[in-house]
């Protein structure tokens, strides 16, 4: 299955790039390079149309690893 990144609309991009982020920080807490203070302070200091979906899909990864 193949997808094309540049046939995308720039807020599908975006919303990858959000999830890609909350991706890596919840690996950051996996691993204890980080705390959930910094990744929430991170995510608090984002505009707030996308912090609901920053918490959420941040959880989302978290639970999953």
């Amino acid at each position: 299955m193949n997808y094309n990144l540049c046939l995308l609309s720039r807020n599908e991009k975006y919303q990858i790039q959000l999830d890609y982020e909350a991706s890596y920080w919840a690996y950051q807490i996996k691993k204890g390079k980080s705390s959930r203070d910094v990744i929430y302070g991170n995510i608090l200091a984002r505009p707030s149309s996308e912090q609901d979906y920053l918490k959420q899909q941040f959880e989302k990864y978290l639970a999953a690893m």
